[in-house]
């Protein structure tokens, strides 16, 4: 071992140790059997020869260090470390460790890319048997579940729908009318069951159609066909898309959609980039799929319109006018829906405080930890916005600004509100970071116990529709053996990291930074949507809820083909 890479090594095992020790884990029982491997792992990668600095090291270096800082800040949040002389030291000496770990991966894992690349002549998967194996896992998973599940979410769509609650766009309203109406059509030809079965069955198919044909299409860019029929049997027989493509809620076939809308713009962007044509049908379809979005998530057109604008102006604008038609089609048919369709059936929008779920938490820890220095203003503000804001600081949870945000009043005046909030952040800036990364760190934290789907296996009790008679017709114990084999399978390391969508996040980065300072910034534009869902999980009000996370697993299985097609044909 060169000397450089022997302190590295002392360096990287020294701040594992000194982690582990934050961690006050007890090793003394199987010592040597935990870090043997840690430390011959540590060598062999550190001995690995790179052949070329593959990713520019000041941003490989920012990269680890960001790395690093999540890695630690998770352990100091749980635990409550003090910020005292020695243990800050010791922080130092983790955060460089594992920086020089990072980077050396992140390097690595570049490198194997480039010499592992998926990309042959082959034609790759047919839609059919894609199709065939997904329909065949997902029957598997439904049958225990019959007549299919309902999550909570959806039952309250349901009340909504059959006029029990006024009708809003806080859940979607086409993905409502959709539930409700099939439901409807069920329970007239047959009974309330029948209804269920018939939407999970359709629901079903439509997901498993577009999923078969994103895998279809992303296979004839020339992916091995046995890799197409092992990603076809992962979702088809993973406790994730199946789950949740057999359940009555709003979240199913949005991800399927966001999984559409990726695919669409990844075959763009191949054509537009490497072969140099315009397919008009793509672009028919990456509209289509993009207003899908939207319209089965709120929060949808922040992840398509960054896309879409960015198309307009690559290849010298030669197609600005196309994508520029694509836009305006997009933005007219959503803002026609949600501002003149919408108000005309009488259906509320989202409220406000939805947007206002990070700010609010934020004030809610300043006023935990900071009680006695809110101002006779911010305090007369505060009653003005919170129906009890003496009680902000005890309904703080780091978790879920549900508590705090649904203390906010009705009616409020959100300019005086953010001008108090802004005010409290500059007085203490490091209270909102800390209650930033404590409330999404685990959108973004790699090594967390990746979550699946397995929680829809189940007909909700929360806002349950007591006027529908909706039941299962097979055995509790059936379900609740399948529910903990399934769970106990995706909890095996080697499945679960396949599950992990914080991992896939980082990917995504990678991808991005490499392709960016090698191809330049346009063949970024099929993970932009990425990046936005992130934005958009950070300022939700559940840390770490997959409902929001979720659609970013599959998307990244397809960028990475995209990936691999770019390294072969740019090279």
């Amino acid at each position: 071992m060169a000397r450089s890479n022997f302190f590295k090594f002392l360096i990287i095992m020294t701040g594992i140790s000194l982690l582990f020790d934050f961690q006050k884990i007890n090793l003394n029982s199987m010592y040597l059997l935990v870090y043997i491997p840690i430390m011959i792992a540590v060598y062999l990668l550190l001995n690995i020869p790179l052949k070329t600095v593959f990713l520019n090291k000041n941003i490989s270096y920012i990269l680890s260090v960001i790395l690093s800082l999540i890695t630690i800040g998770n352990v100091c949040g749980k635990l409550g470390i003090q910020f005292e002389l020695i243990n800050v030291c010791k922080l130092i000496v983790i955060i460089v460790g594992f920086t020089i770990l990072f980077e050396k991966t992140f390097q690595l894992l570049i490198q194997f890319s480039t010499e592992k690349n998926l990309i042959t002549d082959e034609k790759g998967i047919s839609w059919k048997k894609s199709f065939f194996i997904i329909v065949l896992g997902w029957v598997i998973y439904l049958l225990p579940f019959l007549p299919g599940n309902v999550a909570g979410d959806g039952n309250f769509q349901l009340i909504e729908y059959f006029g029990h609650a006024a009708m809003t766009n806080h859940h979607p309203f086409l993905s409502t009318m959709l539930e409700g109406g099939i439901l409807n059509l069920g329970k007239h030809i047959l009974n309330d069951n029948f209804g269920l079965f018939l939407y999970v069955i359709i629901q079903l198919l439509i997901c498993c159609l577009i999923y078969s044909y994103c895998i279809f299409k992303v296979s004839t860019l020339g992916i091995n066909k046995k890799i197409g029929i092992y990603f076809s049997i992962f979702i088809g027989f993973a406790p994730y898309w199946s789950f949740v493509s057999e359940t009555l809620h709003k979240d199913g076939l949005f991800i399927a959609f966001f999984a559409l809308f990726i695919t669409s713009l990844v075959m763009m962007s191949v054509n537009l980039f490497i072969r140099k044509r315009l397919i008009k049908k793509q672009l028919i379809l990456l509209t289509v799929s993009a207003l899908l979005v939207c319209f089965w998530r709120n929060d949808g057109i922040y992840m398509v319109i960054p896309s879409i604008i960015c198309l307009i102006f690559v290849n010298k604008r030669k197609y600005w006018k196309t994508f520029t038609c694509s836009l305006l089609v997009l933005l007219s048919v959503y803002v026609a829906f949600n501002k003149v369709l919408l108000p005309a059936l009488d259906v509320a929008p989202t409220e406000k405080r939805e947007m206002l779920s990070l700010p609010v938490q934020q004030t809610s820890r300043y006023i935990k930890y900071y009680p006695n220095e809110i101002t006779k203003n911010q305090r007369q503000v505060l009653k003005e916005t919170f129906n009890n804001s003496t009680k902000l600081g005890e309904l703080y949870n780091p978790n879920n600004a549900d508590p705090t945000k649904f203390n906010l009043k009705d009616q409020f005046n959100v300019k005086k509100y953010i001008n108090i909030w802004i005010e409290m952040g500059l007085r203490h800036p490091f209270v909102y970071l800390a209650a930033t990364f404590e409330g999404t760190n685990a959108y973004y934290t790699p090594w967390l116990l990746a979550q699946n789907f397995t929680w829809c296996g189940a007909i909700s009790d929360w806002s349950k529709p007591n006027f529908l008679d909706l039941h299962y017709i097979t055995p509790k114990k059936l379900r609740s053996s399948f529910i903990g084999f399934v769970n106990g399978v995706a909890s095996l390391p080697f499945i679960n990291m396949f599950l992990n969508d914080s991992l896939a996040i980082w990917l995504g980065i990678l991808m991005a930074a490499f392709m960016w300072r090698k191809f330049g910034f346009k063949y970024l534009i099929p993970i932009i949507p990425i990046f936005m869902n992130l934005l958009i999980c950070i300022a939700s009000p559940v840390n770490g809820l997959i409902r929001y996370s979720g659609c970013v697993v599959f998307a990244i299985y397809i960028l990475l083909t995209y990936y691999f097609y770019v390294l072969k044909f740019r090279n």
